[in-house]
């Protein structure tokens, strides 16, 4: 290719791989409204292949080779790939260019609804899955996040495009499916009107189950899910400066850090190995998890610090709390009067801050959405028997739900009385915040950690000398509160868990 004036783009025959063929088309003309574009299909061997599970195939490539040769072969422009498809090694001739802006990287479980009954009484589940990253993570998931026990989780091979597993899995061949959500939004929200029959299918198959969004902190996808791999020849410099000005560089980066992990482990779709980088305001999050070769576990959820921040080590005498269920600022009083009006919320999407937030006598509709701040609260309102959609994984309301294909409801915060306004402006006290008396010393403490913005405002009222020292929470509401209260920013950082900012700050007892 020599100029612009047209670029034939390649991708596989599924209504998903053409879709995403179109888009990159789409964000070309939008930059080069001259050019023509010619969209190519073809079969790969893992489209012909539907029987043999992805990770017995001896190939990497198996979606994608049969591009690449074609792209070498100069029967295209450029292939376009699902990058989690893509092989670590894409030999000599060919690069990938960039990636248009990330799709959700997250796994989506769906579980049919009329399996419901037998699950509960089986205690066993079925699911529907190909992955033996899934079936890692999820396995020991499952009993504790769902809201009725299933201690018997079996994963059964399913093959084909999406609505093919979606037929098999509501004509009864598993109770549950697991599929990448990026493929699911796709599908649903492409703009392209030779698709809308396929949206409003994948609509009314969505229908008929319960869906749950699972969380990248306990369930890291495949590197480059959800990211389009834009791979075209090395020497086609014209086609490589078009796809460098559609590319989002901050995607690309991030696939690259997963990539690079997973060639760490000598990885491929047979082992049992997620990774996932994301960006948020605070930074980049970075979640992996999985099993090595020699079937060492392995896992890791914080921020992507590329400076190698040194923290200063001290003793755990200056810290506090020393011991996060040891201390208590306040005790919750329900309000009793809003518990009734809880349960007569219809039709929305529900945050949940904590789980005392959920009154206990509450029996929430099933028309509604919910999300929890955080895993633990998650897990907490699954042993009251309360279905979870998904979580912020206490990254905050910045951490958008994206759930916009699945379900286009209002939002509602369920929360405490004196809670700070957020950017969710429609919400419902649950509990109010009742003070306790401190009987800790705080005033030796150096180094602290807070769970809550109100913790923190009721500390540094009584022990107003702590505003000088050093304190950690984690992002969100917490952290934007506590900022405007310290003078010097760089007392103050962002930890993902207790947990990790006290094995990051701890010299020993």
């Amino acid at each position: 290719m020599n100029s612009l004036n047209s670029i034939r783009i390649l991708s596989r025959r599924s209504d998903l791989a053409i879709i995403q063929a179109k888009q990159v088309g789409h964000a070309l003309i939008n930059k080069f409204p001259n050019i023509s574009i010619e969209y190519i299909t073809k079969k790969t061997e893992g489209d012909i292949d539907l029987t043999t599970p992805l990770s017995k195939m001896t190939a990497s490539g198996v979606f994608t080779d049969d591009l690449r040769n074609d792209l070498i072969k100069n029967k295209c422009d450029l292939a376009v790939h699902s990058w989690k498809d893509l092989p670590l090694d894409l030999g000599k001739d060919t690069f990938i260019a960039g990636t248009l802006r990330r799709e959700d990287q997250r796994d989506i479980l769906f579980v049919n609804k009329e399996k419901i009954s037998t699950i509960i009484e089986s205690k066993k589940i079925n699911v529907l899955s190909s992955s033996p990253r899934r079936e890692y993570n999820l396995t020991s998931f499952i009993p504790v996040y769902f809201p009725f026990s299933c201690c018997n989780v079996k994963f059964h091979n399913i093959r084909g495009n999406v609505p093919i597993r979606f037929k098999k899995f509501l004509d009864g061949e598993g109770d549950a499916l697991v599929v990448a959500k990026a493929a699911i939004d796709r599908l649903i929200t492409n703009p392209f009107s030779e698709f809308q029959d396929l949206s409003k299918q994948i609509k009314s198959y969505i229908s008929k189950c319960l869906w749950m969004i699972l969380p990248l902190s306990h369930n890291p996808t495949a590197p480059g899910q959800g990211a389009l791999g834009l791979e075209i020849r090395k020497n086609d410099k014209t086609l490589n400066k078009a796809i460098l000005s559609i590319t989002e560089p901050l995607d690309m980066k991030c696939v690259d850090w997963e990539r690079q992990v997973l060639k760490k482990y000598n990885g491929g779709c047979h082992q049992k190995i997620g990774v996932s980088f994301f960006p948020t305001h605070h930074g980049i999050i970075n979640s992996k998890k999985g099993e090595t070769d020699e079937n060492k576990p392995f896992y890791e959820w914080g921020f992507h610090r590329t400076n190698n921040i040194k923290h200063p080590r001290v003793k755990i005498s200056e810290i506090f709390p020393n011991d996060l269920e040891k201390y208590k600022f306040f005790y919750r009083e329900e309000i009793s009067e809003n518990v009734n009006k809880v349960n007569q919320i219809v039709n929305h999407c529900i945050w949940v801050s904590r789980k005392s937030a959920i009154p206990k006598k509450v029996k929430l509709s099933s028309t509604n959405v919910v999300w929890t701040s955080g895993i633990k609260t998650w897990k907490s309102l699954a042993k009251r028997g309360i279905w979870v959609n998904g979580t912020a994984d206490g990254i905050g309301e910045d951490m958008s739900p994206n759930i916009l294909s699945l379900a286009r409801l209002p939002w509602i915060k369920l929360t405490h009385e004196a809670a700070p306004k957020t950017a969710i402006k429609n919400t419902l006290s649950t509990y109010r915040l009742k003070e306790l008396p401190i009987s800790f010393n705080l005033k030796n403490k150096k180094y602290f950690y807070w769970m809550s913005f109100s913790a923190f405002n009721l500390a540094s009222k009584r022990e107003p000398t702590i505003l000088d020292a050093n304190h950690a929470c984690g992002p969100g509401n917490t952290y934007n509160e506590i900022k405007k209260m310290i003078k010097d920013p760089t007392k103050l950082d962002i930890y993902l868990s207790y947990e990790d900012w006290k094995r990051s700050i701890i010299d020993g007892p």
